[in-house]
């Protein structure tokens, strides 16, 4: 049989070059892109001028990595997203040397590779979000528990606790791996007497010592974010339950790993396809689709983003890639590489060239990352014809965005809170607003028809806001009358 590319691999040293080049060539691609950062990432840069060991919906290590990109590159949008691109590179990285150890130096290096090219990595190549910084360390516990199962020990352990309690500083997902671990002692006999051990305690305590400022923090304030999660982010209810999102979550799998990688853990599970070592892609398994099983019946109870079910691919990818390159059929090799190859490639042109102010109407994703500065020049404009100092703005996200386009402004933002009503949000909790204080000279944004109403507050004109809450690129913006027309009520 003719050699087959799948066959041939790279060392080390140019796997790394190559990963090294694609992070290059997407920061190249962030600082040529006129998109501007959406509301999440707007929030997060506004946390990180604050520092705190916890923020209302995430915990503080995203905030605390902006801060540090913003003190050597600024708070532009590349700058805040910079570090991304190299993150998801290290994470192909780690994975690859992995897959070496598990499988071999052929599937180690096109681990990195299918990994690397993942639709769902190049998006979030360039977002700034909470996910490649999850996906980094657990890729890191991941080697720690076959470290542990090759050579139980203290280094492993150790490893192990620091990895995960940087996850969970990331984001508590990351607490999805100690469970699928204990899964897999309980379902692999062989395995319990190698990750039971003492050790474990000393990872578990490693673990909780370095998320314990966090938990410090959440008691403080109310449980702010485990509440957050709870009620926003899970929040069952018979109302929610719709039986067609679970479908469209599982669905949108093929799209996040690729159709191969995704189909490729398909077969691995309900075919059984495995390799020359199946007790290890058994093991790859247990710590991949408990996560995608979870986060499907998710979905039927309430709703589920594609992107939840993340930790599912760090494993998933390493076993998918084993089974691909050695199928007898090179079909299933070069369609991954060409179809997630050109999907990678048109998301790194795409953020280059294209301006999110041109998507179309119905492209609500895209328009998130255009409009704020034109809108907030508005209101700065607005704001200096009627004397105003402050503006209020309802909604997280609406809130966040002109907040980080005014971030330099002595406009001063605020968020509107009905009294008492229970703060949702970082903004409702920081700066609120709820129309008892000093009226005069102050803006609302996004105000609800009964609650401009209740407020007494009047149109005072109509600016240029091409963002993704309008319908036709303008927002009214309302006020109260001068105290003096109103007879020196401070209403």
């Amino acid at each position: 049989m003719p050699d087959r590319l799948q066959d041939r691999f790279l060392g080390r040293s140019s796997l790394a070059t190559i990963l090294a080049v694609i992070a290059v060539l997407r920061l190249a691609a962030l600082f040529l892109s006129q998109s501007e950062l959406g509301f999440d990432e707007a929030q997060y840069v506004l946390w990180a001028r604050n520092f705190d060991f916890g923020y209302f919906t995430k915990p503080p290590l995203i905030a605390w990595t902006i801060a540090a990109e913003t003190r050597i590159c600024g708070e532009g949008a590349a700058c805040v997203r910079s570090f991304v691109p190299i993150v998801n590179s290290g994470t192909a990285f780690v994975l690859a040397l992995l897959a070496a150890r598990l499988y071999g130096a052929r599937t180690g290096f096109w681990t990195g590779i299918f990994f690397v090219i993942m639709p769902g990595i190049a998006v979030s190549s360039f977002l700034i979000t909470t996910d490649p910084f999850l996906l980094f360390f657990w890729a890191l516990a991941l080697v720690a528990v076959f470290m542990q199962i090759e050579s139980p020990g203290l280094k492993p352990a150790v490893l192990f606790g620091v990895a995960a309690g940087l996850g969970l500083n990331a984001k508590y997902a990351m607490i999805y791996l100690p469970a699928l671990v204990a899964l897999a002692g309980a379902l692999m006999p062989e395995l319990r007497g190698k990750l039971f051990r003492r050790e474990s305690l000393v990872a578990l305590g490693l673990m909780l010592l370095l998320i314990a400022p966090n938990l410090v923090w959440n008691a403080l304030h109310g449980f702010a974010t485990f509440e957050h999660t709870a009620n926003d982010n899970i929040g069952w209810s018979l109302e929610r339950i719709n039986g067609w999102k679970g479908f469209e979550f599982f669905a949108a799998q093929f799209g996040i790993a690729g159709p191969v990688i995704f189909g490729a853990m398909l077969n691995a599970l309900f075919l059984k396809a495995r390799t020359e070592t199946p007790r290890t892609d058994v093991l790859l398994l247990v710590l991949s689709w408990p996560i995608l099983f979870a986060i499907t019946i998710q979905g039927f109870l309430a709703h589920a983003n594609v992107n939840w079910a993340a930790t599912a691919y760090p494993a998933g990818v390493i076993v998918a890639t084993a089974l691909v390159i050695r199928h007898r059929w090179r079909f299933f090799f070069w369609t991954n590489l060409l179809v997630c190859g050109l999907v990678s490639l048109v998301v790194l042109v795409g953020t280059a060239v294209f301006d999110p102010a041109d998507a179309p109407r119905a492209g609500k994703q895209l328009r998130q990352l255009a409009g704020w500065q034109t809108t907030a020049t508005s209101l700065e404009a607005l704001a200096g014809r009627t004397g105003a100092s402050r503006i209020v703005v309802e909604s997280r996200a609406l809130t966040a965005g002109i907040a980080y386009a005014l971030r330099d402004s002595d406009l001063k933002v605020l968020a509107y809170l009905p009294k008492g009503e229970t703060p949702t949000d970082q903004f409702q909790l920081e700066r609120p607003w709820n129309g008892e204080g000093e009226r005069h000279g102050t803006l609302l944004l996004g105000i609800g028809d009964d609650d401009l109403k209740r407020l007494g507050a009047r149109k005072l004109g109509t600016i240029d806001a091409p963002i993704y809450a309008s319908d036709d690129g303008t927002m009214p913006v309302y006020g109260f009358p001068d105290p003096a027309d109103q007879g020196g009520s401070n209403r």
